[in-house]
């Protein structure tokens, strides 16, 4: 089992604990145990194999001896025993919205309630409403999440989608059989969640059919109840692979690159292109690009676009909206490149729920060729998140202070991720906010607000002279939960206004706002912060996911303020506190 694969089974401990009512401090230590080895640098199977698991802060001898046994058996009878206390269902109703583990283990223990069917059902009977701690607000939202789920079956996060392509990848290359293996499809276009990956494949010339096919279909998932080869013909075989339904679409070395830009697509795409190719008096499909019977030569994709007098379009804008009529006219933007970002904003460390000290993140940071750490843990009113109080917070403003002296070129500016309240108001007085670099507004609670309430909220926050860039403003978690509702234009125009940045929040379960409203923002002039939201070390590779949702949004690097230097960052945020503290 890789280190994913283990935290993700003690995280489920710790949520049978707390169902069956354990000490909530045995259950805290299993999910902080699940983040440590989820973003732990060494393998824990090899850390278990060499015995030097001790000493690792956070994993004590209960811990361990769970981790040894998975590592070694691949199960742990401490989760075994805690799930043979309850029905199978629960688990599923943990992830709709508003449920945690003592809600859940009420509905079963009152009312039988042990699958999301069942508990639909109860919901439209008002059943509900005899329970303490419910009402029909709470049933309107239960019913929501259902929906939302029932909507979102079998989609699968970029990032889930992403690395079982690379573990697919990695094994066809291994197996020497394929000359050329490409991601194509929605995948490559970089869409948040989707249904299927598409991959393309050409074989070479030596390698047999069933040899191809067997290698294929053996990358299946396997079990008595899994379904895990879909098909498999001459030219397509689809697997589930974890769950994720993966189209290997088999083609000949001379039809590659006219494949490989029809696989990516997308549909809407594909039609502008043979609309084009029609009015040019040619014909383009998956085989190539044709004048009556006669195969026009294209060495590559590029190639492909060529023949019908256009520039490459990249794949991240091939959406079929207005990137075909740029081309015509010379008019595609020059996208931002993951080698232009000079700096991580919006970082926590260890003095809230981060993983590492201040010192530690940047001096990552700057092995990874950043000029500039932001730091912005987590306010006062986010005691779920070890929020700081204002001595915790001028604490860490003395400690960065001394890292900027030792790391110097390298730059740590202090921020905070400031909870946005129910009024819109910021979570710190205005004196405190004043000793601070910059601040993130960010709505954490109340996300059930109407979309009015909810607008006027976030636009109160913008109006404070103390805020820098608002915070993944829908509060949504893809696949999890929907978000709530704001009037996007009047939010837009007081942005603009009040000069405020709006965060493209990176971390793969939000990537919020997604991609067409980052777009409208770019175009009505407002500047753009892509932001991990780093815990850990190995969440700053979350920047890579909010690079590509810019570039799906036409942003150049003069839209995004990671892209400034830290001189003209440490300008922008100076500009920013001056007009404040006039």
């Amino acid at each position: 089992m890789n280190n994913k694969e283990l935290g993700a089974v003690l995280k489920q401990i710790a949520v049978y604990q707390e169902l069956a009512g354990e000490n909530p401090f045995k259950s805290r230590a299993f999910e902080r145990a699940s983040r440590i080895v989820e973003q732990h640098p060494e393998s824990f199977a090899t850390l278990v194999a060499e015995g030097r698991m001790s000493g690792i802060q956070g994993i004590g001898k209960g811990i361990g001896d769970v981790l040894r046994e998975l590592v070694e058996s691949g199960r742990t009878a401490v989760l075994e025993e805690l799930k043979a206390g309850f029905p199978a269902g629960l688990q599923e109703l943990l992830t709709l919205g508003g449920l945690g583990p003592k809600r859940v283990r009420l509905l079963w223990e009152k009312l039988g309630i042990s699958n999301p069917g069942e508990l639909e059902y109860a919901c439209r009977e008002n059943r509900l409403l005899a329970l303490e701690g419910f009402g029909e607000k709470s049933q309107e939202k239960i019913l929501k999440s259902i929906a939302f789920k029932k909507q979102f079956q079998e989609m699968h996060l970029y990032a889930e989608a992403e690395e079982i392509a690379a573990e697919l990848e990695d094994r066809l290359e291994q197996s020497g059989l394929f000359s050329g293996i490409h991601i194509a499809g929605s995948l490559r276009r970089g869409k948040r969640i989707l249904k299927d990956a598409d991959m393309l494949l050409i074989p070479r010339p030596e390698a047999e059919q069933q040899q191809v096919r067997a290698t294929l279909t053996g990358l299946a998932d396997s079990g008595p109840e899994v379904e895990g080869v879909l098909g498999a013909g001459e030219t397509k075989v689809s697997i589930r692979r974890r769950g994720l339904q993966v189209d290997f679409r088999i083609v000949e070395q001379h039809n590659e690159p006219a494949a490989l830009q029809h696989f990516t697509g997308s549909r809407e795409h594909n039609t502008i292109l043979r609309s084009r190719a029609k009015s040019m008096g040619l014909k383009m499909n998956e085989y190539g690009v044709f004048r009556g019977e006669e195969r026009l030569p294209v060495e590559d994709e590029q190639a492909v676009y060529r023949a019908l007098d256009l520039p490459w379009i990249a794949p991240e804008l091939r959406e079929g909206e207005e990137e075909v009529e740029a081309a015509t006219a010379g008019k595609l933007p020059r996208l931002v490149e993951t080698k232009e970002i000079r700096g991580m904003i919006h970082v926590h460390s260890s003095y809230s729920d981060g993983l590492v000290g201040v010192e530690e993140m940047a001096r990552s940071c700057r092995q990874l060729g950043y000029e500039y750490l932001c730091l912005s843990d987590h306010s006062r009113s986010a005691g779920y998140a070890g929020g700081l109080s204002v001595q915790r917070l001028r604490e860490q403003l003395a400690e960065a202070a001394e890292v900027n002296e030792k790391l110097a070129p390298f730059r740590i500016f202090c921020g905070i991720e400031s909870d946005i309240l129910g009024d819109g108001s910021l979570d710190y007085p205005d004196d405190v906010l004043a000793e601070l670099d910059y601040v993130i507004g960010s709505v954490h609670s109340n996300l059930n607000m109407n979309p009015e309430a909810a607008t006027q909220r976030l636009m109160r926050a913008v109006a404070n002279p103390y805020l820098t860039i608002l915070g993944h403003p829908s509060g949504a978690l893809l696949l999890s939960r929907a978000g709530y509702e704001y009037d996007e234009q009047m939010l837009f125009t007081a942005l603009e206004q009040n000069e405020v940045v709006l965060e493209h929040n990176c971390n793969p379960h939000r990537l919020d706002p997604d991609w067409p409203v980052l777009k409208r923002a770019a175009r009505r002039g407002i500047r753009i912060a892509l932001c991990p939201d780093a815990h850990s070390l190995q969440d700053l590779g979350y920047m890579r996911y909010g690079v590509l949702m810019a570039r799906k949004a036409w942003l150049g690097a003069e839209h995004v303020l990671n892209c400034l230097s830290v001189e003209e960052i440490d300008g922008f945020f100076a500009s920013r506190k001056s007009r404040a503290n006039a």
